[in-house]
């Protein structure tokens, strides 16, 4: 055991981003189907104040594991898998919670909605946010490049570049803008005209 210099020891972690079991998932359900929300994150997590940021993280938990009841009731009832916090494919691994990556998820498919393009620094920004929510330090999780390019892919996403469609000149561009010029020059001298001015400009004052 290493002494602590000066009297300073490094702190103990914590391990706020504690995963529940499918069997404890099954049993938060179960009790949801007959009580109030209050009552089960009453029950279950005792000390969390309500509409605290702790007591929200919990209500959008509970109503994301209520929309893969069957799932969970399934992996509860098995002996194999009911002490199981989670249940995924070899190679699947993730730094996020499912509950999180749904809600950032989520966001991208709102703001798609209101045609929002997203960036991907925005893209980052957000997970880093919904990462806070869980007590997902930021040592654990940075949302890096290739996170974003892998999440992105996992939900066959993609940001939107953004773009710029030019006209298409027709083949007599040209000789239009000859006669074009030779028609203003011809008015200018027909009305005396001795100032012109470019309108094709957006005005600064209005």
């Amino acid at each position: 055991m290493r002494v602590s210099v000066k009297g300073k020891s490094r702190k103990p972690t914590k391990y706020k981003n504690t995963a529940e079991t499918f069997e404890f998932k099954a049993a938060v359900l179960t009790l949801y189907d007959t009580g109030t929300m209050s009552s089960v994150v009453a029950s279950f997590w005792p000390g969390i104040a309500q509409r605290s940021n702790a007591y929200m993280t919990k209500k959008r938990v509970i109503l994301r594991w209520k929309q893969h009841r069957s799932r969970i009731d399934a992996l509860a009832a098995s002996t194999k898998t009911a002490k199981m916090k989670r249940c995924r494919e070899l190679g699947s691994a993730k730094t996020l919670p499912d509950d999180a990556e749904i809600d950032i998820f989520e966001w991208l498919v709102a703001l798609r909605r209101n045609g929002i393009p997203v960036s991907a620094t925005m893209l980052q920004q957000e997970a880093l946010d919904i990462a806070a929510m869980y007590d997902i330090p930021s040592t654990a999780f940075a949302a890096s490049s290739t996170w974003m390019a892998f999440y992105l892919s996992r939900y066959t996403l993609s940001l939107r570049a953004r773009t710029r469609q030019g006209q298409t000149s027709p083949a007599d561009s040209e000789d239009f803008a000859q006669n074009f010029a030779a028609t203003v020059r011809r008015r200018i001298v027909e009305e005396g005209i001795e100032t012109v001015y470019n309108a094709d400009q957006t005005a600064v004052f209005f």
